[in-house]
């Protein structure tokens, strides 16, 4: 049996949890219709966006295009209604994986809609899907449609990874370490931004619009910038320190990797003594993932670690404590240490303390933090430390003793560093999927 096939009574029974949770808070519904989602223009255009199915729908269905409709009833055979509709603008529709129709009831259809209203057995129907137009269709109403305790249940549930969805994501790894080597092995000429991202594209295969997120490649100061997306054409100089951050999707479910290289650092070796020293920390921090970790905790360890990073290093100096207390290592390290990782790069469910949609907003002291949850065996999470030095963060701080301003100038052309690896965490050792096919820096 392949491992989709044991995946989907996972996915059924995960559905039916949420179902009961749903239940319990006011929300009573038969079955649910997940869909895939519609076709939209840009504004005051007939060009299309790219289409990316919706995840709920994508979990259960490795189906590309829009338009499907699954759905499901705890005791009834899971019916995905196919949308086949024959155009002579697009091509049609390649059939179904031969496991998808094993484990799925199909049914192809002109107008899966109209399928839908004909089916007697659905009963009360919960509508998840970003068109509610559809659901309007459907002639679900607008109360069921997304409803909120559902949609918090079901986003508890996508954050226990089955073995399939491992499987793709450890192939995600596979397919991105192909991109990151090519990257890699061509530094040494420096090539642009733009030629590398085209290089990254062709090593993995995949066209931009299938990448999970847009590809983060810069040289030098544009390695500070934390969503990078110019892709200078012209050529870098002095080319003295290299960031990629790059995935790639299988079956809907991304890889998000990121490397930091430094080349020719001249004056300022410091910045090469600081990536080998976040490389390391890295390392650590993906050593303590364990169930039952707060996510909170090992976010803290980071900027601790950071903070004793610039202190050795001469950019700080004052002890870790006041460096902390003082907001200064947020200046360095603006973002959060990690968050959960799936069909969405920034997976679902990762600020829910329960799956009653119980909110733990992160704390003030780290804003920005996707992930406040408790790890539990089977979640996947990046562990992906930086420390940058960002003109806009510092500053402010100018005047600020605490600080060697004399050294951050120095290394301010350098940009920044960002190493990230995509962590499964297990009842024992944590499981580093990336680092089965990417070394380090």
């Amino acid at each position: 049996m392949s491992a989709y096939l044991a995946h989907i009574p996972e996915v059924q029974a995960a559905c039916t949890r949420a179902l009961e949770v749903a239940a319990e808070r006011g929300e009573a519904f038969d079955s649910i219709v997940f869909h895939a989602g519609s076709l939209a223009t840009y504004h005051a255009d007939d060009l299309e966006i790219p289409f990316r199915a919706g995840a709920h729908f994508l979990r259960f269905a490795p189906v590309p295009g829009p338009d499907h409709l699954l759905v499901f009833r705890p005791g009834v055979r899971t019916r995905l209604i196919r949308a086949v509709a024959s155009c002579f603008w697009h091509a049609s529709a390649a059939a179904v994986d031969d496991d998808v129709a094993a484990a799925l009831d199909v049914i192809e259809a002109q107008d899966p809609r109209v399928v839908f209203r004909g089916l007697a057995d659905v009963g009360r129907c919960a509508f998840v899907g970003e068109d509610g137009g559809v659901a309007g269709a459907l002639d679900i109403a607008l109360p069921d449609t997304n409803p909120a305790a559902l949609l918090a249940a079901l986003d508890w549930e996508r954050g226990l990874k089955t073995e399939y969805e491992v499987d793709c994501i450890r192939e995600a790894q596979q397919v991105a370490s192909l991109g990151h080597v090519a990257l890699r092995e061509r530094i040494e000429g420096c090539p642009s931004e733009f030629e590398l991202h085209i290089a990254y594209l062709t090593a993995t295969r995949q066209l931009e619009a299938e990448l999970p997120y847009p590809s983060i490649i810069a040289w030098d100061e544009a390695s500070a910038v934390l969503h990078y997306q110019h892709r200078r054409k012209q050529r870098p100089h002095p080319a003295r320190c290299f960031l990629v951050d790059a995935g790639v999707r299988v079956r809907g479910y991304a890889s998000d990797i990121t490397r930091t290289y430094c080349r020719n650092p001249g004056d300022s070796d410091i910045f090469a003594t600081l990536l080998d020293g976040m490389e390391a920390l890295q390392q650590t921090l993906v050593d303590a993932v364990r169930p039952g970790v707060d996510f909170v905790d090992l976010h803290r360890l980071a900027e601790s670690e950071i903070a004793t990073l610039l202190r050795d290093a001469g950019i700080l100096r004052v002890g870790v404590e006041q460096a902390r207390e003082q907001r200064i290592v947020f200046a360095f390290f603006p973002h959060g240490l990690g968050h959960h990782l799936g069909l969405q790069v920034h997976d679902v469910g990762g600020q829910q303390a329960d799956p009653q949609g119980t909110l733990r907003p992160p704390p003030d002291d780290c804003p920005h933090l996707r992930t406040t949850r408790r790890l539990a065996s089977r979640h996947v999470i990046t562990i992906e430390p930086g420390l940058y030095f960002i003109p806009s963060l510092l500053d402010p701080l100018r005047g600020n003793d605490a600080i060697n301003w004399a050294l951050v100038d120095r290394l301010t052309p350098m940009g920044g560093i960002r190493i990230e690896d995509d962590v499964l965490v297990t009842e024992g050792e944590p499981h580093n999927l990336t680092r089965l096919f990417l070394p380090g820096h």
